[in-house]
Protein backbone atom coordinates (compact mmCIF):
# COMPACT_ATOMS: atom_id res chain seq x y z
CA UNK A 1 0.00 0.00 0.00
CA UNK A 2 2.53 2.06 1.37
CA UNK A 3 4.53 1.83 -2.35
CA UNK A 4 1.62 2.01 -4.68
CA UNK A 5 0.69 5.61 -2.66
CA UNK A 6 4.00 6.57 -3.06
CA UNK A 7 4.37 5.72 -6.81
CA UNK A 8 1.53 7.51 -7.34
CA UNK A 9 2.32 10.73 -5.38
CA UNK A 10 6.12 10.99 -7.30
CA UNK A 11 3.74 10.65 -10.64
CA UNK A 12 1.03 12.86 -9.78
CA UNK A 13 2.40 16.23 -10.11
CA UNK A 14 4.35 15.37 -13.79
CA UNK A 15 0.74 13.70 -15.01
CA UNK A 16 -0.94 16.62 -14.23
CA UNK A 17 1.67 19.07 -16.11
CA UNK A 18 0.98 16.66 -18.72
CA UNK A 19 -2.39 16.85 -18.94
CA UNK A 20 -1.81 20.72 -18.96
CA UNK A 21 -0.02 20.58 -22.05
CA UNK A 22 -2.43 18.48 -23.77
CA UNK A 23 -5.16 20.42 -23.29
CA UNK A 24 -3.16 23.26 -24.63
CA UNK A 25 -1.97 21.11 -27.64
CA UNK A 26 -5.89 20.02 -28.14
CA UNK A 27 -7.63 23.80 -27.89
CA UNK A 28 -5.17 26.68 -27.34
CA UNK A 29 -7.88 29.37 -28.88
CA UNK A 30 -9.07 28.30 -25.69
CA UNK A 31 -6.26 29.79 -23.52
CA UNK A 32 -5.08 33.39 -23.21
CA UNK A 33 -1.31 34.82 -23.68
CA UNK A 34 -0.45 34.26 -19.97
CA UNK A 35 -1.51 30.65 -20.17
CA UNK A 36 1.25 29.83 -23.00
CA UNK A 37 4.03 32.12 -21.16
CA UNK A 38 3.11 29.71 -18.05
CA UNK A 39 3.80 26.83 -19.91
CA UNK A 40 6.87 28.11 -21.34
CA UNK A 41 8.41 28.70 -18.02
CA UNK A 42 7.44 25.77 -16.73
CA UNK A 43 9.39 24.02 -19.46
CA UNK A 44 12.37 26.03 -19.20
CA UNK A 45 12.63 25.47 -15.61
CA UNK A 46 13.30 22.09 -15.69
CA UNK A 47 16.72 23.03 -16.71
CA UNK A 48 17.55 24.90 -13.55
CA UNK A 49 15.52 21.97 -11.72
CA UNK A 50 17.84 19.89 -12.99
CA UNK A 51 20.76 21.87 -11.34
CA UNK A 52 19.09 21.45 -8.26
CA UNK A 53 18.14 18.13 -8.52
CA UNK A 54 22.03 17.16 -8.94
CA UNK A 55 23.16 19.40 -5.78
CA UNK A 56 20.16 17.68 -3.83
CA UNK A 57 20.99 14.77 -4.50
CA UNK A 58 24.79 15.16 -4.13
CA UNK A 59 24.56 16.95 -0.84
CA UNK A 60 22.28 14.11 0.08
CA UNK A 61 25.09 11.58 1.16
CA UNK A 62 26.15 14.11 3.84
CA UNK A 63 26.41 12.46 7.48
CA UNK A 64 25.37 14.54 10.09
CA UNK A 65 22.94 16.79 11.65
CA UNK A 66 20.58 18.13 8.82
CA UNK A 67 21.56 21.76 9.46
CA UNK A 68 25.05 20.70 7.97
CA UNK A 69 23.37 19.07 4.17
CA UNK A 70 21.02 22.80 4.39
CA UNK A 71 24.41 24.52 4.80
CA UNK A 72 26.24 23.14 2.12
CA UNK A 73 23.19 22.78 -0.32
CA UNK A 74 22.47 26.49 -0.06
CA UNK A 75 26.22 27.60 -0.15
CA UNK A 76 26.52 25.59 -3.38
CA UNK A 77 23.36 27.02 -4.75
CA UNK A 78 24.14 30.61 -4.18
CA UNK A 79 27.74 30.38 -4.93
CA UNK A 80 26.56 28.95 -8.75
CA UNK A 81 23.67 31.20 -9.54
CA UNK A 82 25.78 34.77 -8.09
CA UNK A 83 28.78 33.54 -10.35
CA UNK A 84 26.42 32.98 -13.50
CA UNK A 85 23.94 35.26 -12.66
CA UNK A 86 21.13 33.57 -13.44
CA UNK A 87 19.50 33.92 -10.14
CA UNK A 88 18.48 37.71 -10.73
CA UNK A 89 17.84 36.58 -14.24
CA UNK A 90 15.20 33.35 -13.24
CA UNK A 91 13.80 35.26 -10.24
CA UNK A 92 12.88 38.28 -12.04
CA UNK A 93 10.80 36.18 -14.49
CA UNK A 94 7.69 33.44 -13.98
CA UNK A 95 10.42 30.89 -13.16
CA UNK A 96 11.23 32.25 -10.29
CA UNK A 97 8.26 30.88 -7.98
CA UNK A 98 8.50 27.16 -9.31
CA UNK A 99 12.52 27.78 -8.43
CA UNK A 100 11.64 29.09 -5.43
CA UNK A 101 9.38 26.38 -4.31
CA UNK A 102 11.44 23.55 -5.07
CA UNK A 103 14.69 25.16 -3.51
CA UNK A 104 12.56 25.34 -0.40
CA UNK A 105 10.95 21.68 -0.92
CA UNK A 106 14.44 20.59 -0.68
CA UNK A 107 15.96 22.36 1.65
CA UNK A 108 13.08 21.33 4.37
CA UNK A 109 13.50 17.67 3.09
CA UNK A 110 17.23 17.59 3.89
CA UNK A 111 16.43 19.52 7.65
CA UNK A 112 13.84 17.34 8.82
CA UNK A 113 14.34 13.87 6.60
CA UNK A 114 17.61 13.01 8.19
CA UNK A 115 20.43 11.04 6.52
CA UNK A 116 19.29 8.85 3.96
CA UNK A 117 19.38 5.04 3.57
CA UNK A 118 20.93 3.62 1.03
CA UNK A 119 17.93 3.06 -1.04
CA UNK A 120 16.63 6.46 -0.70
CA UNK A 121 19.49 7.57 -1.94
CA UNK A 122 19.42 5.61 -4.76
CA UNK A 123 16.10 6.76 -5.87
CA UNK A 124 17.28 10.31 -5.51
CA UNK A 125 20.53 10.19 -7.65
CA UNK A 126 18.24 7.85 -9.91
CA UNK A 127 15.37 10.76 -10.45
CA UNK A 128 18.05 13.37 -10.82
CA UNK A 129 19.69 11.39 -13.43
CA UNK A 130 16.67 10.32 -15.30
CA UNK A 131 14.98 14.16 -15.07
CA UNK A 132 18.13 15.58 -16.72
CA UNK A 133 18.34 12.93 -19.67
CA UNK A 134 14.42 13.57 -20.46
CA UNK A 135 15.07 17.18 -20.08
CA UNK A 136 17.86 17.44 -22.67
CA UNK A 137 16.24 14.67 -25.63
CA UNK A 138 13.10 17.03 -24.72
CA UNK A 139 14.90 20.17 -25.67
CA UNK A 140 16.59 18.53 -29.12
CA UNK A 141 13.11 16.53 -29.76
CA UNK A 142 11.73 20.19 -29.97
CA UNK A 143 13.95 21.52 -32.19
CA UNK A 144 13.57 18.32 -34.38
CA UNK A 145 10.01 19.25 -34.22
CA UNK A 146 10.12 22.59 -35.36
CA UNK A 147 13.15 21.70 -38.11
CA UNK A 148 10.99 18.33 -39.60
CA UNK A 149 7.32 20.55 -39.35
CA UNK A 150 9.01 23.41 -41.64
CA UNK A 151 10.41 21.43 -44.46
CA UNK A 152 7.35 19.50 -44.58
CA UNK A 153 5.72 22.65 -44.92
CA UNK A 154 7.83 23.84 -47.40
CA UNK A 155 8.33 20.60 -48.92
CA UNK A 156 5.41 18.24 -48.97
CA UNK A 157 3.16 21.12 -48.71
CA UNK A 158 1.89 21.14 -52.87
CA UNK A 159 0.65 17.39 -51.94
CA UNK A 160 -1.02 17.57 -48.43
CA UNK A 161 -2.13 20.15 -46.32
CA UNK A 162 0.47 21.11 -43.31
CA UNK A 163 0.07 23.76 -40.64
CA UNK A 164 2.46 24.22 -37.78
CA UNK A 165 1.45 26.57 -35.05
CA UNK A 166 3.91 27.19 -31.94
CA UNK A 167 1.24 25.71 -30.28
CA UNK A 168 1.96 22.44 -31.48
CA UNK A 169 4.87 22.18 -29.28
CA UNK A 170 3.05 21.41 -26.42
CA UNK A 171 2.82 17.89 -27.46
CA UNK A 172 6.53 17.52 -26.54
CA UNK A 173 6.20 19.13 -23.24
CA UNK A 174 3.44 16.55 -23.14
CA UNK A 175 5.11 13.72 -24.34
CA UNK A 176 8.35 14.92 -21.74
CA UNK A 177 5.89 15.07 -18.54
CA UNK A 178 3.72 11.87 -19.12
CA UNK A 179 7.81 10.39 -19.40
CA UNK A 180 8.53 11.86 -15.84
CA UNK A 181 5.67 10.46 -14.59
CA UNK A 182 6.64 6.97 -15.64
CA UNK A 183 9.70 7.83 -14.48
CA UNK A 184 8.99 8.85 -11.11
CA UNK A 185 6.72 5.94 -10.47
CA UNK A 186 9.39 3.89 -11.33
CA UNK A 187 11.62 4.56 -8.75
CA UNK A 188 9.24 2.47 -6.36
CA UNK A 189 9.54 -0.79 -8.35
CA UNK A 190 10.59 -4.04 -7.70
CA UNK A 191 12.98 -3.42 -11.19
CA UNK A 192 14.67 -0.44 -9.66
CA UNK A 193 15.40 -2.33 -6.55
CA UNK A 194 17.32 -4.33 -8.49
CA UNK A 195 18.86 -2.10 -11.32
CA UNK A 196 19.30 0.75 -8.89
CA UNK A 197 19.19 3.28 -12.08
CA UNK A 198 16.34 4.88 -13.35
CA UNK A 199 14.23 3.87 -16.22
CA UNK A 200 16.28 6.02 -18.63
CA UNK A 201 19.66 5.95 -17.34
CA UNK A 202 20.31 3.61 -20.26
CA UNK A 203 23.88 3.20 -21.99
CA UNK A 204 22.34 3.91 -25.83
CA UNK A 205 20.67 7.30 -24.26
CA UNK A 206 23.75 7.73 -22.32
CA UNK A 207 25.84 7.81 -25.87
CA UNK A 208 22.91 9.64 -27.59
CA UNK A 209 22.93 12.63 -25.27
CA UNK A 210 27.18 12.48 -24.97
CA UNK A 211 27.20 12.73 -29.48
CA UNK A 212 24.29 15.38 -29.61
CA UNK A 213 25.34 18.14 -32.17
CA UNK A 214 29.17 16.70 -32.29
CA UNK A 215 30.30 16.40 -35.27
CA UNK A 216 30.97 12.56 -36.80
CA UNK A 217 34.51 13.23 -35.93
CA UNK A 218 34.22 14.36 -32.66
CA UNK A 219 32.27 11.27 -31.79
CA UNK A 220 32.86 8.19 -29.79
Amino acid sequence: MITWFAMLSNAALPALAAVRYAQFALTPGQYDDDHALSLWALFIAQFPLCLLGAVFSGVSYIEGPGWRRVLVYAGVVAFVGALSGAAGFFFDTEIGPILAWAVAMQVVTLMFAGPQPALARARIDAGANDALNLTILAAFGGLAAVAGALLLQNFAGWRWTITFEWSDLAWVGAVYFVLRAWSGAYLYTDAFETRRKGFFQRSWIDWLIRNMGRSPQEKD
